[in-house]
């Protein structure tokens, strides 16, 4: 059994964000991940992600898949970039953390 623990400092409020995501990729807003800080994602449901200043995902395979209902902590992501999310058709959300 793989079990993993992912540690995560408490803000105070205002930082995180929702994304509602469906079959037609959909942006996050910029995220702020100064001093090389990572960003927690957490889908509802499968999808893919790509970052970049103005990103588009697709849903062929190419961009990295996450598992819905899986928290991940992305890393690499080049400050005030945003995430694209995008399903293979099913609607959900993505949960945005910056800075943990």
């Amino acid at each position: 059994m793989d079990c993993r623990v992912i540690s995560a400092a408490v803000d105070t409020g205002g930082l995180s964000q929702v994304v509602s995501i469906s079959s037609t990729s959909a942006q996050s807003s910029a995220l702020s991940t100064t001093g090389g800080v990572a960003v927690l994602v957490t889908p509802t449901v499968d999808c893919f992600v790509r970052q970049g200043s103005n990103p588009t995902a697709v849903n062929n395979g190419t961009d990295m898949l996450l598992l819905g209902g899986n928290t991940y902590r992305l890393s690499g992501i080049v400050n005030g970039n945003k995430l694209a999310f995008i399903t293979s058709g099913a609607v959900g959300s993505v949960y945005i953390t910056p800075g943990v």
